[in-house]
């Protein structure tokens, strides 16, 4: 990260899930991270798989100003007086439409497939999360099976580190991050690069790697970047939460602090 232009950057993009969190747990060191960064000026804002319930509670407990939910397909804001706004990539009528007609799809799918919904299900909104990797344990050949099935009914499917999302519609993470800074911040596409940082763990974050030229990855992306078209800049050394810190730190530290006032 060394030749990151920290010194340009204001704008700090986030996955949640093993980017943030560390074996399913946001660690102390990892949330006080959050806070200095904001406390510097930073504006964070998280972009993650996680359902509307999980990002009702980040926008209004985590110092961040937006966070974009359910792989992009809408963002919460907080304006100056705190409350909350939720901008959909269409519409909630047209989005819950979509829902139900891939819930009823994986209803008609070989029941071999062992197909199990996150627990997370009832506080969605737009997507279905299918669980691989947080409560149930699948091999590899049944997670490539599953989401081949769902491919086949045309419907988009991303794996991030924990479920397969299975929406309609040509929204993504890149995609809704663009429209939200357009919205909220007025910054060209050009600008949003030049003055941002993204960090990511999963194959879900391939779009915000192709289009940061300081994207991060920690450690635990290893395993995928075979697997990536579009890899991140840098990987940490440390893993999940612990490598979040590692990019706080080393952001901080580039930090100019400001001149002392000295006495007349």
């Amino acid at each position: 990260m060394h030749d990151f232009d920290f010194q340009n950057a204001r704008f700090l993009f986030t996955d949640v899930d093993d980017t943030l969190t560390t074996d399913g747990q946001l660690r102390p060191e990892t949330y006080s991270a959050l806070w200095r960064l904001a406390d510097a000026g930073i504006v964070i804002v998280p972009v993650t798989g996680g359902c509307a319930g999980w990002c009702d509670q980040i926008i209004r407990t985590w110092p961040v100003r937006a966070v974009i939910g359910e792989g992009g397909s809408f963002y919460f804001s907080r304006s100056a007086n705190g409350s909350v706004d939720c901008r959909y990539w269409v519409d909630h009528e047209s989005h819950q439409a979509d829902r139900l007609a891939i819930i009823k799809a994986i209803g008609s799918l070989d029941p071999d497939l062992n197909i199990t919904l996150a627990k997370d299900h009832h506080f969605r909104l737009v997507d279905v999360a299918i669980d691989y990797n947080q409560d149930c344990r699948l091999p590899e050949s049944q997670v490539h099976r599953i989401m081949q099935a769902l491919l086949d009914h045309g419907f988009r499917v991303k794996k991030s580190s924990i479920h397969i999302n299975v929406a309609q519609g040509t929204f993504d993470k890149c995609a809704m991050t663009r429209r939200m800074a357009a919205e909220l911040f007025n910054l060209s596409a050009e600008e949003l690069k030049a003055r941002s940082v993204f960090i990511g763990d999963a194959p879900n974050d391939e779009s915000m790697f192709a289009f940061f030229p300081q994207s991060v990855g920690v450690a635990n992306i290893q395993p995928h970047l075979e697997y990536l078209e579009s890899r991140p800049a840098h990987v940490t050394e440390g893993r999940c939460g612990s490598g979040f810190v590692e990019l706080a730190d080393q952001w901080l530290a580039s930090i100019t602090p400001p001149e002392p006032v000295r006495p007349d």
